[in-house]
């Protein structure tokens, strides 16, 4: 059963539902209001025939008694079964609805000293509903009348009015089912479009269309939804680009040492042969050093990677000297820079406290900085390395160079998996994109943070911080 059809049924049912529930609420109140309005009627009539008595008997109008009896039988039939006056010297004055005998109600009109109601079944069997009140003139008894209204027909009023409302309410809820249905068919068309929608545009994209997008025409949840599916869209594009350039550079990272390694290990097999001078074997050699000692960082992280994915790559913390740090890694890549024509140097604080940190890690950390550095800057270009404590508990390592610089738009990109930075227009990238998400890494296993600052064509900055180590005093 589809998404649609479940929407449709369930919105049916509820307003079924309510609908129903209404209908009968509606139904019992005006049953019981139309009886009592009935009530009220019958009230009525009794005060009006009481009044009309009463003037009557003040002026001692027999003749106006009677023909008041008698015009509230004719005017009420057949609600009235009988009425009547018992006069003080207990004559009675009375008129019946039916063709009867004309005593069948006489014992009903008799004195009484308070007002009354009472309920009977007559010899026809109908029940009366009978009315009573002593009347007075001038504080002083004047008679009895009573009124006797058929109960069955009170009854059968009732039942005529509540069929009559019980068919309206039928009919309007019937009415208001059939539009609430409808009602139903069209909102669960109108949600159901745009998820239908998705669903067509995520299997184009399970299938392999990256480019498929979900037009956005409305703000509601489903809108929202349609935005979070063209950002993933997007999204998985991107990362399918940087796939891409992630293999091709692995290809180049791996095909190029090993070039190298297998053309200079034949060309030193044949000079062997012919007596090469040893120079030209030891630059050999060196050019085959590093581009193993190349090959080897590749594969470091690659596998640094998978640790970090498999959340297994670890720290041993030590207390470490950072300016001692420095200096190494400047020995290591001074005669590099130097060649190159950049500047290196460091910048770092007298006296500054050992940091708590794993000495090899903050290395590969400085060392990936330091060359990403050299590969991004001219020549001419300075690259610096400093540190300075920036509060009790940490210390502040930044790498600063006048190279390129990083364009604006990529700068919340560079700490990303397989992301690489252009070193300037119509050039492709340099690299896997795995170094710097390894430092991100590492700096965050010590506890720091890592930041980036760049102008285009003016140069790049980057901070990270690391724990002082803790002395026990």
């Amino acid at each position: 059963m589809s998404l649609r059809t479940k929407f449709s049924l369930l919105i049916s049912f509820l307003l079924t539902i309510i609908i129903i529930g209404i209908s009968v609420s509606l139904f019992f109140t005006l049953k019981t209001l139309f009886r009592a309005q009935l009530e009220q009627n019958r009230q009525k009539i009794f005060r009006d025939f009481q009044y009309t008595c009463s003037e009557a008997v003040a002026v001692r109008d027999e003749i106006l008694v009677i023909n008041t009896i008698r015009s509230l039988i004719e005017t009420h039939r057949p609600a009235i079964v009988y009425a009547g006056y018992l006069s003080p010297a207990d004559i009675s004055l009375s008129a019946l609805r039916d063709n009867i005998r004309n005593d069948s109600f006489d014992y009903r009109i008799h004195k009484i000293t308070r007002p009354i109601t009472e309920t009977f079944v007559s010899d026809r069997n109908e029940a009366v509903y009978e009315m009573g009140i002593p009347l007075t003139v001038k504080d002083e008894y004047a008679g009895t009348i009573k009124v006797g209204f058929s109960q069955d027909y009170l009854e059968r009023q009732i039942r005529e009015g509540v069929i009559l409302i019980g068919r309206k309410i039928i009919v309007i809820s019937i009415m208001a089912i059939v539009i609430g249905i409808l009602f139903a068919l069209i909102l669960s068309a109108h949600l159901n479009k745009p998820i239908k929608e998705l669903s067509q545009a995520a299997v184009k994209l399970g299938g392999g269309d990256l480019n498929v997008r979900v037009e956005v025409d409305r703000k509601d949840e489903l809108g929202k939804l349609a935005l979070s599916f063209n950002e993933m869209a997007q999204r998985i594009k991107e990362l399918d680009e940087l796939k891409d350039s992630f293999v091709s550079s692995v290809s180049h990272e791996l095909r190029s040492p090993l070039a190298a390694i297998d053309g200079y290990c034949d060309y030193l097999i044949e000079g062997m042969q012919q007596n090469m001078p040893l120079e030209k074997q030891k630059k050999a050699l060196e050019i085959v050093s590093e581009s193993a000692l190349r090959l080897t960082n590749f594969i470091n992280n690659i596998l640094d990677l998978a640790k970090i994915k498999a959340g297994r790559l670890e720290v041993k913390k030590m207390p470490v000297d950072i300016k001692d740090i420095s200096e190494e890694i400047v020995q290591l890549f001074g005669p590099l820079s130097e060649k190159d024509g950049k500047k290196l140097s460091v910048a770092v604080e007298p006296e500054l406290p050992r940091m708590d940190a794993d000495p090899e890690r903050i290395k590969q950390v400085i060392t990936n900085l330091i060359g990403n550095a050299l590969k991004f800057t001219p020549s001419g270009a300075s690259i610096t390395i400093s540190a300075q404590k920036v509060s009790s508990h940490f210390i502040e390592i930044s790498i600063a160079d006048t190279g390129v610089g990083i364009p604006k738009d990529e700068l919340g990109k560079v700490f990303e998996k397989f992301y690489q930075v252009t070193d300037g227009p119509n050039k492709k990238p340099r690299g896997t994109g795995l170094g710097l998400t390894i430092v991100a890494e590492i700096v965050r296993l010590h506890g720091g943070n890592i930041t980036v600052e760049s102008v285009f064509g003016k140069g790049t900055t980057f901070r990270f911080t690391v724990p002082l180590w803790k002395t026990t005093e």
